[in-house]
């Protein structure tokens, strides 16, 4: 075995723990709980076309979300990520659908990629989750910046990652948290003492 296939199962090893860990989180502290969302799929769609808009109305039947938006057309989430690129979240089979209809659509014009496996998820909701947040993000989670159905990518302290506002729960503000698996860890480590804090 070279040295490169070593090093190559050692980092897939790693992502595979790091997933693993991630699916058995479930952190919750006063007013705030955190999950992992270890079912949902993901997909990226992405479009070379002079009317990225037009393309997707045209391929899915339904008008694209607006920008730094997310719309639940049925039994999936789209959220606009970029001009002509999109994320779409969901159940497996429902998001499969999505994305095989539009590389189906696109030709050699677009690129559909199931991210799922390079992607962690977190649901964090209750009273106290805008403060958890705002710890480690510099966004406004106020329900007039971020209203339900708003979708954004952002700092959370020295990472990258995708939020988006979902329905409310009981009342209460609920967020969907996207990662780069690599940086589950590093999130929950972040997240977990300050849930703890939000009690005190």
């Amino acid at each position: 075995m070279t040295q490169r296939e070593t090093s190559s199962m050692a980092d897939g090893g790693t992502i595979l723990l790091a997933q693993a860990a991630a699916n058995a989180l479930l952190i919750e502290g006063a007013d705030v709980r955190l999950v992992a969302e270890s079912r949902l799929r993901i997909a990226k769609l992405q479009i070379l076309a002079a009317d990225p808009d037009a393309w997707f109305e045209q391929a899915l039947g339904i008008a694209p979300p607006s920008v730094l938006t997310e719309i639940e057309p049925g039994p999936v989430a789209i959220a606009w990520m970029a001009p002509g690129e999109w994320l779409v979240t969901g159940d497996e089979a429902d998001v499969e659908r999505v994305r095989l209809r539009c590389a189906e659509a696109a030709g050699n014009l677009g690129l559909m990629v199931d991210i799922t496996p390079a992607r962690a998820v977190f649901e964090l909701s209750g009273a106290a989750a805008r403060s958890v947040l705002a710890a480690h993000c510099p966004l406004d989670f106020g329900d007039q910046a971020m209203p339900v159905g708003a979708a954004k990518r952002s700092t959370f302290s020295d990472t990258g990652f995708f939020i988006s506002r979902r329905s409310d729960r009981d009342g209460q503000p609920r967020f969907r948290l996207i990662f780069d698996q690599t940086m589950a860890g590093y999130a929950e480590r972040l997240l977990g003492p300050t849930i703890a804090g939000a009690a005190l």
